[in-house]
């Protein structure tokens, strides 16, 4: 009888414990929690830079700390008023390859009828497991910068949601969400996973708001020559027209102001890279055009 009760003893000492109902509770909710943390890693928002030039940029939700995340490819899609096209001007990282896809809206307007009178550019990448700048959690990360061509004056320039009726749509299948595939994790593996979270901050802009003058036939004809240019560049038209000229870099920041001697920008102090000079005329327009700096 003693020996009966001493293995009765032994077996009850090997079983596991049961988790109670509160137990359980605690569990799942700390998961949900992991979960939804590691799912809120960068937002993506537009940029406008000047007039006509705008960026799409990640918003960080985490501090990286020294780490620089890796990534493999990120994607989303811009929509625009029906006949107007984009130029894209610089992708990040750096060697980053990028396709434009153009979509009629005319195309999709099955799915969602208010795509009618616009058309959308699906723009993916491929980064060959470039890295990104260490961040801290708000920070903005430029991705890909570009310019409306052709001067829109209604409508307006939109960020595709993941959650719109045409990105939603079953037989849309999730080909025109927004994504970003990223490393985001500082150890000795590499896991590219989907860390992108939602559109936030300005997703959208209004072209009515952005140029209401017209611009006057004298600054239309206005050109830059060499573009590219190493030290300087030199103003092709009637110059007596311009008041002034002001330099952008692709981030939106003022690099240069010229209010004389239009005839040549000095730009040799400059970084190479891609700018935009705006030409602001006396009849209070303005042109701008890409500069690339060697």
């Amino acid at each position: 009888m003693s020996k009966q009760v001493k293995n009765n003893n032994k077996l009850n000492r090997t079983k596991m414990k049961p988790i109670t109902p509160l137990k359980m509770i605690v569990i799942l909710t700390l998961t949900m929690l992991s979960t939804k943390s590691r799912s809120q890693n960068y937002d993506f928002a537009l940029i406008q830079n000047s007039d006509y030039n705008f960026t799409l940029a990640a918003v960080s939700q985490f501090d990286s700390g020294s780490f620089e995340p890796r990534t493999q490819s990120y994607g989303f899609v811009l929509v625009l008023p029906d006949g107007f096209t984009i130029t894209v001007d610089q992708v990040l990282p750096s060697g980053t390859n990028e396709t434009v896809t153009p979509i009629p809206g005319t195309n999709v307007a099955g799915l969602d009828a208010s795509m009618a009178d616009k058309d959308l550019f699906l723009i993916t990448t491929d980064t060959s497991g470039g890295t990104l700048s260490a961040h801290g959690s708000g920070e903005t990360i430029p991705l890909v910068t570009f310019t409306v061509n052709g001067a829109p004056t209604s409508g307006e320039i939109r960020l595709l949601e993941n959650d719109s009726n045409l990105a939603s749509h079953p037989a849309i299948n999730g080909a025109l969400d927004a994504f970003i595939q990223a490393d985001i994790t500082d150890d000795a593996t590499v896991n590219f996973t989907n860390e992108f979270n939602m559109v936030s901050g300005t997703n959208a802009y209004s072209f009515e708001t952005l140029s209401t003058e017209e611009i006057d036939a004298e600054i239309l004809n206005i050109s830059l020559y060499p573009n590219p240019a190493k030290d300087e560049v030199y103003i092709k038209g009637n110059t007596n027209d311009l008041s002034g000229i002001e330099l952008y870099d692709i981030n939106g920041k003022q690099v240069l102001v010229q209010t004389h001697s239009f005839e040549r920008i000095d730009i040799s102090q400059l970084e190479s890279g891609v700018y935009l000079v705006k030409l602001k005329s006396i009849a209070a327009s303005s042109k701008t055009i890409k500069l690339v700096k060697h």
